[in-house]
């Protein structure tokens, strides 16, 4: 499931935040609730739409989500799980990442002002 949701991630050209909000959904979600392997592959759409909601100006829309996956679901069933989802986690979709602390921290250290230097952070 999560190869799919970084191939989608990139197939967007989603933010780099996108995707840690997406995985931050996932475990939130996994911690409270059991869900069957089967709907693995539906809570990676929706969590993904609730993701690039949050953080894209320009987000891809449901069609756009449901193709990539295959028309595997329909539109009814993964808005029902986004319901699901933001009511069990309690809408709190965010958290400090990773990500964010490098981004504050680029602005302040000088070490990583060279791009090569982030980059290099950001993947480790």
């Amino acid at each position: 499931m999560i190869e799919w949701i970084i191939d989608v991630h990139r197939k967007f050209r989603l933010t780099p935040e996108a995707l840690y909000v997406t995985i931050h959904v996932i475990d939130q979600f996994l911690s409270k609730k059991k869900v069957k392997k089967s709907a693995l592959h539906l809570l990676g759409v929706a969590t993904l739409l609730i993701a690039a909601k949050y953080e894209e100006i320009y987000p891809p829309e449901l069609k756009d989500f449901l193709v990539v996956s295959e028309n595997l679901f329909t539109s009814k069933q993964v808005l029902q799980m986004e319901r699901e989802i933001l009511t069990e986690i309690n809408f709190k979709v965010t958290a400090p990442s990773a990500y964010r602390f490098l981004q504050r921290f680029r602005r302040l250290s000088v070490a990583l002002n060279d791009d090569e230097v982030f980059f290099y952070a950001q993947y480790l």
